[in-house]
């Protein structure tokens, strides 16, 4: 005889006390995420919506290899939908993943500059390419919902930020430009007089605005999405060029820092009241990675936004950290890894059909 069904109270506080960083409860919690948002839950809803966080479903990676294809690697076994998009090139490079979406592009001339995807719907919206010439750009996919928790962020309204130089100006510029699927056009929303190139690493949103890795040691770029303004950050002090690093979410949720420089992982915190860095700490990836994989310093790959996990290639392949308990995770194998970004999203029967077995 089958045990009595749970009453939907019930059902939302288990769904809340899952841990959303725990691959292996991404199926149980989707099972029950219906629950969380009905109308007898309404004080649980909100409380996820401030403590938790839609679980880890998986990362996409990109690697420098011969085909430039998305790769998706599933944290909860067998894969949650079927596969990335079918593109009509093979030239395709994972940008970013954030509120259920995923933004592809490509360098392919004969194929479409930029794909938003939702992986649990299967939703498709194919972007142009802003109108002026770039090579090298950073850009952002986010939810533009009023109002919205971003725990169920399917099939709403959203933006793409697209930071890049502009090289049909007569003088030097760096542009943002920022799509929206409610009009379907690129309006192009501020520019800075400066001639530095956007590093195309995963970017970081924190509080209400997107920070972007710049090159040539300039620091960061801010996108404030209230205000839609374009500026530059100065990087911290004692943070030198030769220090490959990447954002990444500080302790307190604000905007971080990390290099890697002779083995040793540093970290900095923006302290936004007083105006400045602050170096936090210095890890020895010694004492943390496998001796097999540091012949050489490891490169920073990516983050994972909201957490203090960060990923690093090695020469025995790319591990997750976690660096304020400095627990370490394999989660891929030796490769020619460039990023790898991680995509969370509640996956339920009424959005994209059966789960995967538990």
């Amino acid at each position: 005889m089958p045990p009595p069904d749970l009453i939907d109270d019930a059902t939302a506080e288990i769904l809340l006390r899952l841990l959303p960083d725990d691959p292996s409860s991404a199926p149980r919690s989707s099972a029950s995420r219906g629950a969380a948002s009905s109308p007898a839950a309404p004080s649980s809803a909100a409380t996820a919506s401030s403590t938790g966080r839609p679980p880890l479903l998986g990362f996409f990676r990109n690697r420098r290899e011969a085909d430039r294809c998305p790769e998706f690697v599933s944290t909860i076994g067998a894969s949650p939908f079927c596969c990335t998009p079918e593109f009509d090139c093979e030239s395709w490079w994972t940008l970013d993943c954030r509120h259920g979406r995923v933004l592809f592009h490509t360098i392919d001339l004969d194929a479409v500059g930029f794909v938003v995807w939702d992986p649990v719907t299967d939703d498709k919206h194919y972007l142009p390419e802003p109108e002026y010439e770039f090579i090298h750009h950073g850009a952002a996919v986010f939810c533009a919902a009023d109002g919205c928790n971003h725990l169920d962020c399917h099939g709403g309204p959203f933006h793409v930020v697209v930071v890049t130089p502009d090289q049909d100006r007569e003088e030097y510029a760096t542009v943002a430009s920022v799509y929206s699927s409610e009009t379907r056009a690129w309006e192009e929303v501020s520019y800075l007089e400066i001639q530095c190139q956007v590093v195309g690493t995963p970017c970081l949103l924190a509080g209400d605005a997107l920070y972007l890795m710049a090159t040539l040691g300039l620091g960061l770029f801010k996108y404030d999405l209230a205000k839609r303004e374009l500026s530059v950050m100065n990087a911290p002090e004692d943070y030198h060029y030769e220090l490959l690093g990447t954002i990444m979410t500080a302790d307190g949720g604000g905007l971080g820092l990390a290099g890697v420089d002779n083995f040793r992982l540093h970290l900095w915190s923006w302290q936004d009241d007083a105006k400045k860095w602050v170096h936090d700490r210095i890890i020895d990836l010694k004492s943390l990675l496998p001796v097999h994989a540091l012949p050489s310093s490891p490169m920073l790959i990516g983050f994972m936004e909201g957490s203090d996990t960060i990923f690093m290639n090695t020469y025995a392949g790319a591990f997750a950290i976690k660096v304020i308990s400095g627990q370490v995770r394999k989660v891929g194998e030796r490769g020619r890894y460039y990023s790898v970004l991680p995509y969370r999203s509640f996956y339920t029967p009424d959005l994209a059909g059966q789960l995967p077995p538990l």
